[in-house]
């Protein structure tokens, strides 16, 4: 997903975990974000410097973080934002896919990577009528995905499949990984991987 899209969610998770209890550290605020201890930080002077939070010493050091009127209108904002900015990446993905897939429609297809974007790819061909044959994932335990086989390894019989990829973390990597392998291998234009 796009940055913004990384963004808006972690201010909202931010207000979520203030809103759950008062007792938090900018440590356990980064550690329940998953992020790094100098985004949480960031994010707490900007919300406070907006007014969206207030600040309040507490014994031994500690802080307590209070939610404003003004942070639950913007909370408000941040999550009609985002459930638009989703809805726009899944249409601009779906879309895509649509288009790999009505292109390819005759050809035996191997989804490459298993993800959200899996799960749209797989939608889309089953709308369209689109056969998906395997998907290839070397990490993925489970032997079937959504009724689809999922493959571990890559054999000379799959060469004259055509691989789509659909796996959204480290893709660039796993694109170079595949290239090696001598495969017809079409990555969608929202990867901005060109």
């Amino acid at each position: 997903m796009n940055k913004k899209l990384t963004n808006v969610e972690n201010e909202i998770k931010l207000f979520d975990k203030l809103s759950e209890s008062k007792n938090h550290t900018q440590r356990s605020i980064s550690k329940d974000l998953g992020v790094a201890l100098g985004v949480a930080n960031a994010l707490i002077k900007k919300f406070l410097k907006k007014g969206l939070l207030k600040l309040r010493s507490a014994p031994m050091e500690r802080y307590f973080y209070y939610i404003t009127t003004e942070g639950f209108v913007e909370k408000a904002k941040l999550v009609k934002e985002y459930v638009h900015s989703s809805l726009d990446f899944y249409r601009k993905v779906r879309t895509e896919y649509d288009k790999v897939f009505k292109l390819n429609k005759n050809k035996e297809l191997i989804l490459v990577g298993i993800s959200e974007l899996t799960e749209i790819a797989i939608l889309s061909a089953n709308l369209s009528g689109t056969k998906i044959s395997y998907i290839y994932d070397s990490n993925h335990s489970k032997k079937f995905f959504y009724g689809i086989k999922v493959i571990n390894n890559i054999k000379d019989s799959h060469l004259k499949y055509c691989f789509v990829l659909t796996q959204s973390y480290n893709s660039q990597k796993l694109y170079k990984k595949l290239l090696n392998k001598k495969i017809k291998l079409i990555k969608p234009k929202f990867l901005k991987m060109d």
